[in-house]
């Protein structure tokens, strides 16, 4: 499923430039030729939009603040590795001013599932935890400086996913609990304009979501005990490559690292 939204996505993007590109010619215009004459320096103010895809890593640190089911005293505490992959898209607009850039983004990334531990708990050797973060949406501002074909940006604002979390005793009780939870990012990148409209870039991006308390009963074979479990991912790392395409009247006709159409 999530391949084919990827796909269709990256076919509305090409079918987007297409019809940029080639779009019917109304009787006012300029002949195409003339478009291209001058190679000015690049602007990069417009709307644009893309697809991203890279992977994410942190710690997600579960703590027991009650004696129950699964640890033996209240307090005790243990961290999940969570590595996993992710992608999605972005949208977002810029305004140039001199060689300064500013502009607002929204993204939106599904993450893959994240690790299980088995045992984390002496007294219980084959319980087994998983924390999934499932998905990542932000909304953020940008600021950066342009040097001709590139562009040098940081970027910080909100955060938002979907946590999951996943407890299984050796005795077949289960604990299944899933919320949404706010953070704030903060991130850097570097783009490239490969043609005139076409923009690739690399970012690296922090996430806190902070900690929160998820809290549910038990199923299984001892349904309806009280489970409750303290999860704090204030530690995500993601690196990702970004493809996005620029709309707007400085979109054409530029001369990027490949040429320009």
């Amino acid at each position: 499923m999530q391949f084919a939204v990827l796909v269709f996505l990256t076919a509305l993007i090409i079918g987007l430039r297409a019809a940029c590109a080639d779009g019917m010619p109304s009787a006012s215009a300029p002949p195409p030729a003339s478009c291209c004459t001058v190679a000015a320096t690049p602007n990069w103010t417009g709307l644009y939009m893309g697809l991203n895809g890279g992977a994410r890593w942190g710690n997600a640190d579960w703590t027991f603040p009650f004696d129950e089911n699964f640890n033996t005293a209240a307090g005790q505490k243990f961290s999940v590795r969570e590595d996993a992959g992710m992608w999605g898209g972005q949208i977002g607009v810029n305004l140039q001013i001199a060689r300064i850039l500013i502009g607002a983004e929204a993204s939106y990334d599904y993450i893959g599932r994240g690790r299980t531990v088995t045992g984390p708990i002496p007294a219980f050797p084959t319980d087994r935890f998983t924390a999934s973060v499932k998905d990542l949406f932000t909304a953020t501002g940008r600021i950066g400086v342009v040097h001709d074909k590139f562009l040098l940006y940081t970027k910080a604002g909100y955060a938002n996913s979907w946590i999951e979390v996943d407890a299984i005793s050796s005795a077949g009780v289960t604990a299944r609990e899933s919320r949404r939870q706010d953070g704030w990012t903060v991130g850097a990148g570097l783009e490239a304009r490969l043609l005139s409209d076409i923009i690739l870039g690399v970012e690296y991006d922090y996430v806190s979501l902070g900690s929160g308390r998820f809290t549910t009963l038990t199923d299984g074979t001892t349904p309806n005990l009280p489970f409750n479990a303290d999860i704090d991912v204030s530690h995500m790392h993601m690196v990702m490559a970004r493809l996005s395409i620029l709309f707007g009247p400085y979109a054409c006709c530029h001369d990027g690292l490949l040429g320009r159409y």
